[in-house]
């Protein structure tokens, strides 16, 4: 099945039904591919401390046939990412075709810089169905400073618009910090008045450049606090929110919260690619993140190998790997994760768990539990979760 169909069944199922991507069991729906780890950026809290380009990076006819295992495994979409994909323009385009070719659907997360109207359509017809952005403030200084470079807030803004005028899909991605939080909601105005509709808030995870800034990670309550406020403004407005950075369970969360209160999300189904499986924390279970040089991580936020793949095939790392089966056995969780009876449902951030006690099965201290009792939502009604992608 092309893309196009594929698309047209979802929205179909979304719709009709209220559920998104489905699979078997311990399936890599989704796959975030960094082709490179090159980037025009130094960001202050960059999960993969991007810079040069590793020496090793795969080339087309690896990525072709990591692409060609991930469609026999069940992969229905594939997010290419860095460092900056833009820095090998021609490897996307070339990969995208072929993902569209074998039935993947294609989104991009990118810092902007390189996008212009001519880039948008060319990464539109290569099949690329949306390409995350970042705009971190609506004050400049303050959304360059994060981004380490001048004039990047200027270059964000100018590659949005290109891709809209482009009729490109444009999902925002924006940090929530512990020191900005009060700008969220006039951030969220500005985007809807740039013609958005759908935004992903990070959630500081601390790896990478991000441990020298984790002094900026939101606290408990802000956390909570965004929460309920991304769930009222779905109240009002067709914008759509999910958040990324070990809050997997957010849409599902908000979707209950607006049946406690009697309300509903404008449409929301339609924009968002919830995935039909309550796991929580999808890492290793229906996840995987590829490295620039075949590495096979479990998550972009949770870097441990688990394989190469010019050492052994992406199906033999998927199946077999220690790594990867010992995530997906929710008994196997330590602390308060271990205990928990959000366990099977929920599981915790496991980058998060790794990058603040060195053991990816321990407590995520972000833990969202006494939102979730208070606010009723039940282990049992959980059915879905939302993209956690880097």
């Amino acid at each position: 099945m092309g893309t196009g169909l594929k698309l047209l069944e979802l929205m179909l199922r979304q719709k009709l039904l209220g559920k998104g991507l489905e699979g078997d069991p311990n399936t890599p729906l989704i796959v975030s591919y960094a082709v490179t780890k090159a980037c025009n950026l130094r960001c202050l809290h960059c999960h993969v401390s991007a810079n040069e380009a590793m020496p090793n990076e795969l080339n087309v006819r690896e990525a072709m046939h990591a692409i060609d295992e991930m469609a026999n495994l069940g992969t229905e979409a594939l997010i290419f990412s860095g460092g900056e994909p833009l820095l090998r323009k021609d490897f996307v385009l070339t990969l995208a075709e072929y993902c569209d070719d074998v039935g993947i659907i294609t989104a991009m997360l990118s810092n902007g810089l390189l996008i212009n109207h001519k880039v948008a359509l060319e990464l539109k017809d290569a099949g690329i169905k949306a390409i995350g952005i970042p705009i971190d403030s609506i004050d400049p200084e303050s959304h360059d400073k994060l981004r380490n470079v001048p004039g990047t807030f200027k270059k964000a803004v100018a590659a949005i618009q290109a891709c809209l005028d482009m009729d490109l899909e444009v999902i925002v991605t924006t940090m929530a910090l512990k020191d900005t939080f009060n700008e969220i909601p006039k951030r969220i105005e500005f985007l809807a008045n740039l013609g958005v509709d759908e935004v992903a808030v990070y959630d500081l995870v601390p790896v990478g450049r991000g441990k020298d800034v984790m002094d900026q990670a939101m606290t408990q309550e802000q956390r909570v606090s965004l929460i309920r406020y991304l769930q009222a403004k779905q109240e009002e407005t067709e914008m759509v929110f999910t958040m990324s950075g070990g809050q997997p369970l957010y849409p599902e969360i908000a979707m209950e919260i607006h049946k406690s209160h009697d309300t509903k999300p404008k449409d929301l189904l339609l924009k968002e690619f919830w995935i039909h499986n309550a796991v929580g924390c999808h890492a290793g279970i229906l996840y995987f993140s590829l490295r620039p040089d075949g590495d096979v991580y479990p998550c972009t936020f949770l870097p441990i190998k688990a394989g190469n793949i010019r050492e052994q095939s992406l199906t033999d790392i998927w199946r077999n790997s220690k790594i990867l089966n010992t995530l997906r056995q929710r008994n196997a969780l330590k602390g308060k994760c271990g205990a928990c009876e959000y366990r099977e449902t929920c599981g915790g951030c496991r980058g998060r768990a790794y990058a603040c006690t060195g053991d990816y099965l321990e407590t995520d201290p972000a833990c969202l539990h006494d939102l979730m009792v208070e606010e009723n939502v039940y282990p049992n009604n959980v059915k879905r979760f939302g993209w956690c992608v880097g």
